[in-house]
This record gives C-alpha cells, structure tokens and sequence, in this order.
C-alpha cells in the first residue's frame, strides 16, 4: 500500500523503507522483530545512540521548566551552552541558533554576502551543504539539478584530490576576480559523497586566498562536528585555520531534537552592532535544543566515552585496512568514525539490510558512520555483516 507521505531522495515506486517498531542502544526494532545494527548514526545524526541518558534527562528536566522560550529572551540555559560551545570551538565570536544543517548554511551566506556587498561563493562539487534554496546552490553533487537554484551566484572550484596544493583553485579564483567572490564554503571531511578531505597544503592555500583577497571562509561541519572524525570538530586538525563562520547540526543534540547553529567569527559579529541582523527563525535557541546540547557536552567530556571512541576508531580502521585488501574494493577512506569504502559494483542497501545492518549505499560505495560510543561488540557484529557482503560480491 502505497504511504500518505514521502520517502526523502529518491523515486516513490521503489523507494527502500522498512516499518520501525523501536530503537534502543545502536539497534533498530523492526515491527516483524527482527533487528538492524545501525552504521550510519541514522544518517551521521544520532553519534550517541539512541538510549543516551544525559542527554534524554537533561531535555526531559527543560520540559519541566521552561521548555519553549521566546527568540528575545535571555535564560540562563542560553548563555551557558552557547559560552561551553564557543568553548569548544575554541574561537572567540557569537552563535546564530538554527533548527538543522540546511538553515545554518542558509544564514552562513546571508551574512557573508551581505558583509562582503557580494553575491559569488566558491563551492566544489562534490559537495552537500543543505536542501533550501541557497545551500542547494552551492550543494554540487546530484540533488542540485532537479531545481532552479542560485547557479548564477556559484563559483565551481576544484576538488583537493584534484588540487592538492590548491594552486588551481587559486587560479580559478585569480581569474574571476577575488573582488567579486564573498565567501569559499567547504566541507572540512565530505559525508555521504565520500568521506573526502583535503591535505594540510590544501587547507593552506585556501586559507591563504581567503586572507590575501578578504574572502570569507565558512566551513560546513554539520557531519564532521561533534567528533565524528575523532576529533571535536574536524577543523581542528589544521589549527592554521580561522574560519569566518562554521556551520552546524546532526550530532549538535545527537539527533534527539532538529537543531544547529552558525559559529560567527568576533570581526564578523561585531558588523550586527550597528547593522540590523536581518535574520532569525521561530524557534531561534529552543530550550529543548540547547538542553540536548548541555547534554552532549556532558556525554563528550566524560572519560568512558573517549575511552570507548578511542577504541572504536581503531575498530574501524583495523576493519577498513582488512577490506581494502579485497579485489572488489577499490579505494578506502576513514577518518575517525566516518569511513567510504569505493567498490567495483552497485551496492544494494536493502540486501545488507536484510542482513542485519543498516548503512548507506551509493553508485559502488558504501558508507559507515557508526555511533562514537557503539559497543565494541555491536560495532564488529555489523562490520562483519559488512565484511560477508563484501566476500559474497567478489
């Protein structure tokens, strides 16, 4: 029978689905019984699993209290998380509160090319930055051709593995005319398209640009925040970097409730001080959101859990190394818990599912981002279903 609703990205006829009872630690409940270990965090979101009680108990206490709040009120709860993010971060500036990756992105170039009295932003291709309208525009892979978007407003740069010095995306940029571009927007570690990552000399050279022309730089970690790489955020790993705004979501409240924010660079903020901030949302800093946060903050400060993402890296990776081996796998690429695995055939995700794992599948990829704090033995029992698949499709 056919749903009163959409399935999200693809054709309804043929649309893979399945009916959910329940869920609980890093499993899903089928209504026939059956189980599915999850390996994409519910697509990267829900880091934590999904029976993480500091952050359940912190959203359950805000339900209590003041559990819907008005964007111009002042809390308590605001002021603290936003100043434990910031922390985080380890950059000085302000936070613009969203309710998903998309919106984030969205107030990101607002900002940027209302600053820079521009409209041209730099984007790759092989990229994913959100489906409104002007994230969908610098968005480069497949979901951005079936709409009319802001194509016009988009500078196509090329890929690091194309460019690793970034000496061609200088070029690119040199030729049009720096004067003309607002803003370089780039995933630090791609998701679904790949689990690419650019070189240190990469990262140089664009930071370089972005200072030698006034270029804003925004960084999309909507899927790499939040130590999904192993690290809090993935920018981190280059600590030359000083990203203008930074984008983020997903694993911000672990995926218990929509939510995100936009880190705003100090410089960058202090141009609202007397400029109208034309931007904002009905649900600008929910209570619920940023009590989901002061629990995620709670989770990844706690030892066990650095513990347990210290051993599932190495899991992961021992895993990844083992099937790279293998003649059907072509190329390998992980970083932390995030993983794509290019193989020389279509991969079927309903197949692996029926086997017992949930997990991303594209044109001869596949996917894995399991929870940071699976169970040792939840996150081999899947990666071995991973592995059998494999060995069948040889």
């Amino acid at each position: 029978m056919s749903a009163d609703y959409f399935y999200t990205w693809t054709k309804q006829d043929d649309a893979f689905h399945f009916e959910m009872e329940s869920c609980f630690d890093h499993t899903l409940k089928l209504k026939d019984g059956s189980e599915k270990i999850d390996l994409t965090s519910l697509s990267y979101q829900a880091g934590f699993g999904y029976s993480c009680t500091p952050i359940i108990d912190k959203m359950s206490a805000q339900l209590q209290s003041l559990s819907i709040a008005s964007a111009k009120a002042d809390f308590s709860l605001k002021s603290r998380v936003t100043k434990m993010l910031l922390n985080e971060l380890g950059r000085q500036g302000k936070i613009f509160y969203t309710t998903s990756g998309s919106e984030s992105v969205e107030n990101a170039l607002k900002m940027a090319r209302e600053q820079r009295k521009v409209l041209t932003v730099c984007a790759r291709n092989v990229s994913y930055h959100g489906a409104t309208l002007a994230s969908l525009s610098v968005t480069g892979d497949w979901r951005n051709k079936a709409h009319k978007t802001l194509d016009d407003w988009t500078l196509r740069i090329p890929e690091p593995k194309d460019d690793p010095t970034g000496c061609e995306t200088r070029k690119v940029i040199e030729n049009y005319g720096p004067e003309k571009i607002a803003a370089i927007i780039l995933e630090t570690v791609t998701g679904g398209n790949g689990a690419f990552a650019g070189s240190e000399d990469y990262w140089n050279t664009i930071q370089n640009i972005c200072d030698e022309h006034g270029i804003y730089l925004i960084l999309d970690e909507v899927i790499c925040g939040f130590y999904r790489t192993g690290i809090a955020f993935g920018f981190h790993k280059y600590p030359f970097l000083k990203p203008d705004f930074i984008t983020l979501s997903k694993q911000i409240t672990g995926g218990y409730i929509p939510f995100g924010a936009v880190y705003v660079s100090k410089s960058r903020a202090e141009f609202y001080d007397q400029n109208v901030l034309a931007c904002g949302l009905t649900s600008y800093a929910h209570p619920l959101g940023l009590a989901a946060l002061e629990g995620v903050f709670e989770v990844i400060d706690n030892n066990e859990f650095k513990s347990q993402l210290s051993i599932n890296i190495k899991t992961l990776k021992t895993f990844c190394d083992k099937v790279s081996t293998l003649q059907n796998v072509r190329e390998v690429r992980v970083h932390g818990l995030l993983a794509a695995i290019d193989v020389s055939f279509d991969p079927s995700q309903k197949e692996i599912f029926e086997k017992g794992t949930y997990l991303l599948t594209g044109p001869q990829r596949i996917m894995l981002a399991p929870a940071l704090n699976m169970s040792t033995r939840d996150l081999e029992s899947g990666l071995k279903i991973v592995e059998d698949y494999l060995m069948e499709n040889i």
